[in-house]
């Protein structure tokens, strides 16, 4: 069972049996401010599978299409409702060309890749700078970041 909460402004949501906070009321508010098709659903606590980590979800209800789920989410990104929203404005193709969206999103893929590289070769850089000591050392064994290591 899924319920909107579009309209809940209270914090206890009786409907769900559990308290609703603030801030996603005023996600939910927000969202069908800026498009009165969508709407955020949650699966209260009751209703939950072990296997379901993302309860909250965006649905888009047009009246010439089926509903259907724009993205699912997690209570850790609730936290950021900020997050959300921005996610929601930038991919949105009745404000932006396509090409715009799909630059936005190859640059995002390109900065974690860049990230993820840099980490790797730091990484590696360690690795390099422990085979050096090992090499020139004549202790037979010795101690690096709390593992001991023997010749």
């Amino acid at each position: 069972m899924t319920t909107a909460l579009a309209h809940s402004s209270q914090v206890w949501n009786s409907d769900l049996g559990e308290f609703v906070s603030d801030a996603h009321v005023h996600l939910a508010q927000v969202l069908t401010d800026y498009k009165p098709t969508f709407s955020l659903v949650y699966i209260p606590k009751a209703d939950r599978d072990a296997d379901d980590t993302k309860p909250w979800a965006i649905l888009d209800s047009p009246a010439n299409m089926p509903a259907h789920i724009i993205r699912y989410l997690s209570d850790q990104e609730m936290q950021r409702p900020a997050e959300v929203l921005a996610w929601i404005f930038e991919g949105d193709l009745d404000k932006h060309r396509p090409d715009d969206v799909f630059a936005r999103m190859e640059l995002k893929r390109q900065a974690e890749e860049l990230m993820n590289l840099k980490k790797q070769e730091e990484e590696l850089a360690d690795h390099y700078e422990l085979i050096e000591f090992a090499a020139r050392t004549n202790k037979n064994t010795w101690k690096h970041n709390g593992r001991t290591y023997r010749a």
